[in-house]
């Protein structure tokens, strides 16, 4: 059977929702208990976005030992910096560092350079970390030729890791088995690289699209509890677990039961 990572981000994610802040003692309490249920990595924060943001990073780094601590990072390079600095401490750690990959009509110059880009955030951040993941922003409605060459660089320059997501939440189950189907025929160091999808709910398509996923190779699923994330959120922890249960070929190692617990902290967080 093939073990299904579960990337939670809650905390990172979770907070683009209107209304949604966490504290840092909020997200030691979560990352806990997300501990205790098994997630296989929690994603903490943006720690070149604030310095709130990389303290808590910092902080539970040196309180979680039985998950990976990812830290999110644009491509410049201070930011992937300042990911390193923050999970230094974590028994397990990732930098997650991302480039927009919608070029659709710019120049080859332009390709060229984001694709420089690429190589060197990545090779940056594997510089600093063992564990990188690599994320192809606004995938869907980028050029099929540059994103299967955006990859192709980043897994060629260390990334571990590449997540493709449904940026904007707006691919139906068709267009997103099809873009997957085509980035794993196309892509030829693709198999070198776990390779991870994260789909918001804007058509409500986020756990089929999820889930889905699964059959054409993907092997990491990003959620997060009660579906937090930007705008109408992202693919719902509990309904991504709930899933994959019941599928022969796949597995996940997490405490089942804990679950509606973990639903109900976040639900007392954010209506308090």
């Amino acid at each position: 059977m093939n073990k299904i990572t579960l990337f939670d981000t809650t905390m990172r994610d979770g907070e683009l929702m209107p209304g949604i802040e966490f504290n840092l003692q909020q997200k030691i309490s979560i990352a806990k208990l997300l501990e205790q249920i098994g997630i296989d990595v929690i994603e903490v924060g943006y720690p070149a976005g604030s310095s709130k943001d990389f303290e808590q990073v910092l902080q539970i780094s040196k309180i979680i030992y039985d998950c990976t601590i990812c830290s999110l990072a644009g491509a410049k390079k201070q930011e992937v910096i300042s990911a390193a600095q923050a999970i230094k401490l974590a028994k397990r750690g990732r930098i997650h560092t991302y480039n927009n990959v919608n070029f659709k009509g710019k120049d080859k110059i332009r390709l060229k350079q984001e694709l420089e880009s690429i190589k060197n955030s990545v090779s940056l951040a594997r510089n600093n970390c063992l564990e990188v993941q690599w994320s192809a922003f606004d995938a869907p409605r980028s050029e099929p030729d540059f994103l299967c060459k955006a990859i192709e660089t980043a897994i060629d320059s260390g990334a571990t890791i590449v997540n493709i997501p449904d940026s904007l939440g707006l691919s139906s189950p068709q267009e997103f088995s099809r873009l997957l189907q085509m980035i794993f025929n196309r892509v030829p160091n693709i198999n070198s690289a776990t390779i991870s999808v994260h789909c918001h709910n804007d058509l409500n398509k986020a756990i089929e699209n999820s889930v889905n996923s699964l059959n054409y190779g993907v092997k990491q699923i990003e959620c997060a509890i009660n579906g937090l994330g930007a705008r109408k959120g992202n693919a719902d922890l509990e309904a991504i677990v709930r899933e994959i249960v019941n599928l022969e070929n796949f597995h996940i190692d997490i405490d089942t039961s804990l679950i509606n617990k973990a639903s109900t902290l976040v639900t007392q967080i954010t209506c308090s």
